[in-house]
């Protein structure tokens, strides 16, 4: 399943939108956790850490989600020292502590560049960090994350897979460095294709009308992986796509 098959969750505006999403994942979280015992989430950063993060981690409490039983991964995070304002990490860690039960031992935040480890180092340890602990999945040679949240840019990017750049033709790796960014900092690790197409959902998020038109190019099914990474999105269970009216062009 890709975005061009993708279940639509429209909402009028980005509240909406929140609430949606907020309640999706509190629900797929909670039967996860109580078939498996442990639910594997991934996120991007962004208007999704900072806005929607927070509502969904109040809903989850509300429902009585254990956060004890949930890992949380980071669909890309930016390679720059650790603490500085430009790490995905710092958005998620804020809003994650008041995640009742949560451990901080099941936040797996990759190495910034202060690590003493290079882009590739980091790159490389991050991918064995995710094999060690979810494990390879008896469909493929990849780990399998329960649920990715993935936002979306204006050029069509999403994780740090961006229109042009040669991350978007892997197909042999789960996490990759990301070098020359278009939107800084310009060092990034990043998963990939192939990894978030080994998860069971992919959601994506996408609100405001700068989106629009990257929207409608990963929804004609017409474009290159390198013309819209977005578009090219899969999952094994569900490929979902959480908008506003903005994003839809309605």
């Amino acid at each position: 399943m890709d975005i061009t098959t993708a279940r639509v969750v429209r909402g009028d505006d980005t509240a909406a939108v929140d609430e949606a999403l907020a309640d999706a994942t509190a629900s797929y979280l909670l039967d996860r956790v109580h078939e498996a015992k442990v639910a594997h989430v991934a996120l991007s950063g962004g208007s999704l850490a900072e806005r929607a993060l927070p509502r969904i981690i109040e809903v989850s409490n509300d429902q009585g989600l254990d956060w004890a039983k949930v890992h949380i991964w980071f669909a890309d995070e930016r390679f720059v020292p650790r603490g500085t304002p430009e790490r995905n990490a710092g958005q998620v860690v804020t809003a994650l502590r008041v995640a009742t039960g949560f451990q901080a031992e099941n936040l797996h935040i990759p190495a910034g560049s202060d690590s003493g480890m290079t882009l590739d180092e980091a790159a490389a340890d991050y991918a064995a960090r995710l094999t060690r602990v979810i494990g390879i999945s008896s469909r493929n040679r990849f780990p399998s994350l329960d649920l990715v949240l993935l936002g979306m840019g204006p050029d069509g990017h999403t994780a740090s897979l961006f229109p042009g750049l040669p991350g978007t033709e892997v197909d042999d790796e789960i996490v990759i460095p990301v070098r020359d960014s278009p939107k800084p900092p310009d060092e990034r690790i990043s998963l990939t294709f192939p990894m978030l197409a080994e998860s069971m959902r992919c959601w994506i998020y996408a609100t405001g009308e700068g989106k629009r038109d990257a929207l409608k190019l990963a929804r004609s099914g017409t474009a290159s992986r390198s013309d819209s990474p977005v578009g090219h999105v899969t999952a094994i269970d569900e490929v979902a796509l959480f908008a506003d009216a903005a994003a839809l062009g309605e």
